[in-house]
């Protein structure tokens, strides 16, 4: 009996370990066959998904040109149009200032101006994303100061739309995917790609159906010889000392900036009037200086040496004056046009070729700010052809590596907000 109840006890769970592998093994078949149908479905689901982040890529780039053009457009509205047809010698004091108190007014009830490359490239990588937040406020933000004349570029601007735009997309697919999480690497490159092509396509099909959009300026190439190799030098000090002039301005409009910080509409009104009396004898020293530069680039020749000079000079502490005093944009567009200025006004003294003069001199400002001698080249060939590099190359390792006031405190900046994403301290995407 005894034998015959232990045979039972360990019986029992021996045919239950029977039943439950059949049951295992009857489930396994039908979970091949769900895993080959779901294979299907995820190549449907990923061409489904591909078209969808084409349409989504090309509808935000259709967007976002459109509201550049449109701040271009405001632009020629407010000089032009209105401008023109009062014909007041001192609009630009009465338009810079009005601008600004409109920047201030607007900022400080929605609290939307762009927000600076670095900081939108470091949320970014904090958090995986980017919200620009309500679009409309965000919107009016990125056009007042371009349509004013503010010495700031589109570029911050663009790229907080652009991350945002993209953050947006991507959570769209999401959805469309039915993922609860991130999508896999596998995943995300080519979906990635399609938005990215459908985005450069949309704003080809902006540009095609309406004109606009950003009117890069585009330089001739500077000859190589060995004169033109011997001008490089002094070119490339021309160029840091504005890098200098430029960190210099900017320490002291953020010293300036946090006196004035519980007024947030006399910061920009203040900026505003400053701007505009300085256009009333350096008209140039208004606006982002991408269309202006191509205008310069053709009546340098008919200017003073020393008016091209100080706009150049005047444009530089300006572009940083705007930038800390709630004009927002971007630096890179309206500090090539420093360069290009300052570059023309020397050639315009010394009869140096005008074309080295500006590539080199513009190659060694932009280096100068960014500290990166790659980021650098990569922006100025925007402007400028690849046969300039022979000389654009050594003024932007040597642009980068001349002393500006502030740079190893900005340095240690960056450290240590590296050390601290690096920590796990900083927020989690």
């Amino acid at each position: 009996m005894r034998r015959e109840e232990g045979g039972t006890e360990h019986g029992e769970p021996a045919a239950q370990a029977s039943e439950g592998e059949a049951a295992a093994s009857a489930h396994r078949e039908p979970d091949c066959r769900h895993g080959a149908k779901g294979s299907r479905l995820g190549a449907a689901r990923a061409c489904a998904l591909g078209a969808l982040a084409l349409s989504l890529g090309a509808g935000a780039g259709f967007s976002i040109w459109a509201l550049l053009s449109a701040a271009y457009l405001l632009c020629d509205l407010v000089w032009d149009g209105v401008g023109g047809a009062l014909g007041l010698p001192a609009f630009p004091l009465l338009a810079c200032t009005l601008g600004g108190a409109l920047i201030g007014l607007w900022n400080a009830r929605f609290d939307s101006a762009p927000k600076p490359l670095d900081e939108v490239m470091a949320e970014v990588r904090a958090k995986g994303g980017y919200s620009v937040g309500r679009v409309v406020p965000a919107s009016v933000s990125f056009l007042l100061p371009i349509a004013f004349g503010g010495s700031v570029g589109p570029e911050a601007g663009l790229t907080g739309l652009v991350a945002s735009a993209c953050t947006q997309v991507g959570a769209a697919l999401r959805r469309a995917g039915g993922l609860d999480g991130p999508f896999t690497r596998a995943q995300k490159v080519p979906l990635y790609a399609l938005g990215v092509l459908g985005g450069a396509a949309g704003a080809a099909a902006f540009s095609a159906l309406f004109g606009g959009g950003l009117p890069l300026p585009r330089f001739g190439a500077a000859p190589l010889t060995w004169e033109a190799a011997a001008w490089t030098v002094p070119l490339v000090a021309a160029g840091g000392a504005l890098a200098a002039l430029y960190a210099l301005a900017t320490l002291l409009a953020r010293r300036l900036s946090r006196a004035l910080e519980g007024h947030p509409v006399l910061k920009p009104t203040l900026c505003g009037l400053a701007l505009g009396a300085t256009a009333l004898a350096l008209p140039y020293v208004l606006f982002p200086g991408t269309a202006q530069a191509a205008d310069l680039a053709g009546q340098w020749a008919n200017m003073p040496a020393a008016v091209l000079v100080a706009t150049g000079v005047a444009k530089t502490a300006f572009v940083a004056l705007c930038l800390n005093l709630g004009w927002s944009g971007g630096p890179f567009f309206p500090l090539i046009f420093c360069g290009v200025s300052t570059g023309f006004g020397i050639a315009a003294a010394t009869g140096a070729d005008a074309m080295l003069c500006t590539a080199v001199v513009s190659t060694a400002l932009i280096a100068g700010f960014t500290r990166k001698p790659a980021m650098a080249l990569l922006v100025m060939l925007l402007c400028f052809p690849v046969r300039s590099l022979p000389f654009m190359a050594p003024a932007a390792l040597a642009g980068a590596l001349l002393p500006v006031p502030g740079a190893g405190q900005r340095a240690a900046e960056r450290n240590g907000r590296g050390r601290f994403r690096a920590s796990g301290a900083g927020p989690k995407g």
